[in-house]
């Protein structure tokens, strides 16, 4: 036996299945350019390392509240970094 749809249902079905192609695809598209995500990770590691070093300073001396942040400022960019290739190649 075949199962006879109503016109009015064929269109619900193809507009919801439209519908849930759409949000895939918006799910799988980024959601700001990679120019500003740049722009915000190169902020966020400076005021991160600045912040570091103005913490460490008094305590330890300018060579290594320098070094300490350094050393944050850069692990924001390997966090970037390592989750951008682990997208690459596992999705």
């Amino acid at each position: 036996m075949e199962y006879i749809m109503s016109s009015r249902k064929k269109k619900k079905t193809i507009k919801q299945q439209e519908q849930n192609l759409n949000s895939q695809k918006a799910l799988n598209e980024p959601w700001i350019p990679m120019r500003k995500g740049l722009m915000i990770i190169a902020i966020t590691s400076v005021v991160m390392a600045v912040l570091t070093a103005a913490q460490v300073i008094p305590q330890r001396g300018w060579l290594e509240g320098i070094l300490w942040g350094l050393l944050f400022g850069a692990l924001i960019w390997v966090i970037f970094w390592g989750f951008y290739f682990f997208r690459r190649i596992f999705h």
